[in-house]
């Protein structure tokens, strides 16, 4: 089986997360492809194809929603998986949660029902405090925010 993962990545957790499964993947399944989704041409010669990127103000990014625009009839021939990596493990407790199904809410009205989806699955990035203006970052941090990398490989895997 040949199987193309195709992510967007802002800052490179995501692309690391992609290449991560498509290296476990292979072992099982054979053939496997990690592209970003920019360097994707047709996808005739994939079985089935995994799409992900990272969330940023809890969209996709848009270089993978257009990904899923322009290919949506070859997507919607064959199995599709999508995964995001957002922030929801570094939103302070309280609101982790809820944070986490909210960012699945608003993902699953961005992505295009013409490409039923197998299953999608949100995951934590990494998350530096460079990336956040100072004064917000002193009100995330005393919130119980937390920075770093945050990824969960186990659940990756």
């Amino acid at each position: 089986m040949t199987v193309l993962i195709a992510y967007a990545s802002a800052l490179g957790s995501t692309r690391e997360m992609a290449q991560h499964m498509a290296s476990r993947m292979a072992g099982a399944l054979g053939e496997v492809e990690c592209r970003s989704v920019e360097d994707v041409g047709a996808l005739s010669r994939y079985e089935a194809v995994v799409v992900g990127s990272a969330v940023h103000n809890q969209a996709w990014l848009p270089p993978a929603l257009l990904f899923f625009k322009h290919h949506a009839r070859e997507l919607a021939s064959r199995p599709v998986w999508a995964f995001s990596v957002g922030m929801a493990d570094a939103l302070p407790k309280p609101i982790r949660r809820r944070g986490a199904a909210l960012q699945q809410e608003r993902l699953a009205e961005v992505l295009i029902k013409e490409v039923p989806l197998r299953g999608h699955k949100l995951f934590s990035g990494v998350y530096q405090a460079g990336q956040m203006p100072a004064p917000l970052r002193v009100l995330f941090r005393l919130t119980g925010g937390r920075f770093g990398d945050l990824r969960d490989w186990a659940a990756v895997d």
